[in-house]
């Protein structure tokens, strides 16, 4: 096949077998593969390469061998050169598609003899050009391949075969000018070098053995000089000619002598005839050094380096304090606001007091007024005008006393209704509870469903205004016939009582009486109704368990006696426990029990202690273990003490707690070790304290098993927003 006829450069040819054996010879080094297979060389390796095809106008076709790791863009710049074209000018395409750069042949190669088909095309501006790819240029750069691999099919069912060849350039005989020989095997093979391409190819192929014996030559003799070097006389052949061989001298001239050197100070002048340059004053090497003074711009430039570091060192200092002093500022500030927002809140709470905490508070403050009183009278007076002003004092007391009574009882009108309504809307919801992965399940019971039935009537009748009033007197009585059949199916001992005063408005109806005269009975209607919807129907009957009271000295249910966690017995009502009046505002430890509860559900325990225990509690640990001051600055202002953990690893309990203040207790929970910060006088003090607390609260574990068992433990932790 001719070197610039053909269209593709290929070797064919017929086995001895009868196949058909096919030679494709890429371009590239002196060893490259066609078909994967490679020489001996690349089967030691197991390298594989991919035989790259392109094809071009007029069903012309070019073979090349590349690594598999090879992208198209390495392709494109390598056949570029082949041809001598710009590779921008170039485009790859497969199957009508054009091929991304960043692509390598491994994702396009999916032949099993890793042969790979493109498109080799011109651009759009290498046409304007008038660009072409020229054979001759590509066959007059190409290189053949030492050795290659042939693929022969099989006949009759049987499988292809691979067989390595050996192609020899019969052009130029190199000769043999020394080399280096196999110790192991001590055999000849030669590999001859690559032959340049001539212009008709003519070369021989001959099979390899699978394992040759490899001579390995000198740099010279794989170079392949032309033919006329080497036949011209005096030609040496020896390893001298690849030798370089340096060696250094060091000379003196005289010190007035010129010398054409780039490093020598020389002074221009100009005469007559041009300029002329002649050598300045000898220099010593003192003289040198003193002036270039290497030394002080060394210290000049370590000076102002470390002048540059201590800037931005002062600068980043200065930095950190203006943000930890308006940090600072921000944390004052909003201490301080909250302070206010307290303050005004226990200022509108003694003015307007509403819940039962805030009259507390009021008789706390009465009696603390009380207690100062006292003490002036004692001081001052003796005698008689001391039992006057004691009877003075007694007298206010009393007026202070029936005023805030006064107050509480109006207020507790005011809001019966509304908390009437809130019980029952509470009891007709459906039941809830934590389930698997954090999910709130609600039940409706029937019981729920009972009491949500029973509260549309409630509320029909709240609203149901009589005939005097601007209502239907038909609708109004269709409304108590409707409700009276609905109360008989109750089992409540009540039942009897409403339904006869439905009967009885029924009957006032028709004597159109006036709405004035019916609001008590409506009252008395409303009240039993509501008893009827709070009381369980499968318990009516039951009768409740009652104790007796020791200072009112009647029967009270048993859920009204008041329980917290310190006392073996329960013998005191609430309504008597309200009745003594309270003479600390237990307001400040409440804040102080929903802090710590607030902590310890941040921290995920909703298994501590603190979910247990009650205000009663938090006012005997501050005011008897701890009394009443912090361990660490002595400050007695119960609003701004804290309970916070003094183990923070371990779960809040009477037993591992600490009272501080509340900067205090901000800088205790980010302490690791506390030996390192605490003196031990201050350890021992508050171990025994631990010790007091843990004696006082001893049956709080028992209290705490009961709580776990009982399934009461889920509700601990509920947002009510949420829910």
């Amino acid at each position: 096949m001719g070197g610039e006829e053909g269209e593709s450069f290929s070797v064919a040819g017929t086995s001895a077998s009868g196949g058909t054996l096919s030679i494709s010879v890429p371009g590239g080094g002196s060893s490259s593969t066609a078909g994967g297979g490679g020489g001996p060389g690349a089967r030691t390796t197991g390298r594989k390469d991919v035989t790259v095809k392109f094809h071009l106008m007029k069903a012309q076709v070019v073979a090349h061998a590349y690594p598999r790791q090879h992208t198209l863009e390495e392709v494109k710049e390598h056949i570029a050169c082949k041809f001598q074209v710009k590779s921008k000018f170039l485009v790859l395409r497969q199957a009508g598609a054009e091929l991304p750069g960043h692509r390598r042949l491994e994702e396009l190669c999916v032949s099993e003899y890793n042969v790979c088909d493109l498109e080799l095309l011109l651009s759009e501006p290498a046409r304007e050009e008038n660009v072409q790819l020229n054979l001759k240029l590509y066959y007059r750069n190409l290189t053949l391949p030492d050795i290659i691999t042939v693929r022969i099919a099989g006949e009759d069912g049987k499988p292809s075969r691979d067989v390595v060849v050996e192609i020899e350039n019969q052009v130029i005989t190199k000769p043999f000018v020394g080399g280096y020989i196999n110790k192991q095997n001590s055999k000849h093979c030669t590999v001859r070098p690559p032959p340049t391409f001539p212009p008709t190819f003519n070369a021989s192929v001959r099979v390899l053995s699978p394992f040759p014996d490899v001579e390995y030559h000198h740099a010279f003799t794989q170079t392949g000089p032309p033919a006329d070097r080497l036949a011209r006389p005096g030609t040496k052949f020896s390893r001298d000619t690849q030798t370089v061989c340096e060696r250094t001298t060091t000379t003196t001239i005289p010190r007035c002598q010129a010398v054409q050197h780039s490093g020598l100070a020389v002074a221009e002048r100009n005469v007559p005839d041009g300029p002329c340059r002649q050598p300045l004053p000898y220099e010593t090497a003192q003289e040198l050094e003193r002036r270039k003074d290497v030394a002080g711009k060394v210290l000049l430039i370590q000076r102002n380096f470390r002048r540059v570091l201590w800037q931005r060192l002062v600068k980043k200092s200065a930095a950190e304090w203006r943000a930890l002093q308006q940090r600072q500022q921000a944390n004052e500030a909003g201490a301080q606001e909250s302070k206010t927002l307290a303050h005004n809140k226990t200022a509108v709470a003694r003015a307007y007091p509403k819940t039962n905490e805030e009259f507390d508070a009021l008789f706390a403050q009465i009696h603390c007024w009380k207690e100062n009183e006292m003490k002036l009278i004692r001081e001052k007076y003796s005698g008689a005008p001391k039992i006057a002003e004691m009877n003075i004092l007694l007298d206010k007391e009393i007026q202070l006393l029936n005023g805030v009574e006064r107050q509480r009882r109006a207020i507790r009108r005011e809001q019966l209704e509304e908390v009437v309504e809130r019980q029952l809307a509470k009891i007709s919801e459906p039941k809830r509870w934590v389930g698997y992965n954090n999910r709130v399940i609600e039940m409706e019971t029937p019981q729920t469903q009972r009491a949500r039935f029973l509260l549309v009537y409630y509320r029909r009748l709240k609203m149901a205004l009589p005939p005097s009033a601007g209502g239907d007197p038909q609708e109004h009585m269709a409304l108590l016939d409707e409700l009276a059949d609905v109360i008989v199916q109750e089992n409540h001992p009540a039942t009897e009582e409403l339904e006869n005063l439905l009967q009885r408005e029924r009957k006032l109806l028709l004597c159109h009486l006036r709405t004035e005269d019916l609001s008590v009975l409506r009252k008395r209607q409303l009240t039993l109704l509501a008893d009827i919807i709070r009381t369980d129907p499968e318990k009516a009957r039951e009768r409740p368990v009652t104790k007796l009271c020791r200072k009112c000295k009647k029967l009270r249910p048993a859920n009204a006696f008041t329980v917290h966690t310190r006392q073996r017995s329960a013998d005191v009502c609430g309504q008597c426990t309200s009745l003594l009046g309270s003479t600390v505002d237990i307001a400040v430890y409440r804040s102080i029990l929903r802090a710590i509860r607030r902590d310890e559900r941040k921290r995920g325990s909703l298994a501590s202690y603190a979910f247990i225990i009650q205000e009663n509690d938090i006012k005997h640990i501050v005011e008897n273990i701890w009394h009443g001051h912090s361990v660490i600055s002595n400050d007695t202002d119960r609003a701004d003490l804290m309970l916070p953990r003094w183990n923070v690893a371990q779960d809040w309990s009477p037993w591992n707690c600490i009272c501080l203040t509340e900067q205090e207790t901000r800088a205790h929970l980010k302490l690791q070790r506390l030996d390192r910060f605490y003196q031990p006088s201050v350890l021992k003090e508050i171990q025994s304290k631990h010790a007091l607390a843990r004696s006082v609260f001893g049956q709080l574990r028992e209290i705490d098993q009961e709580f776990t068992e009982s399934g009461d433990w889920w509700q601990v932790g509920l947002d009510e927003k949420l829910v």
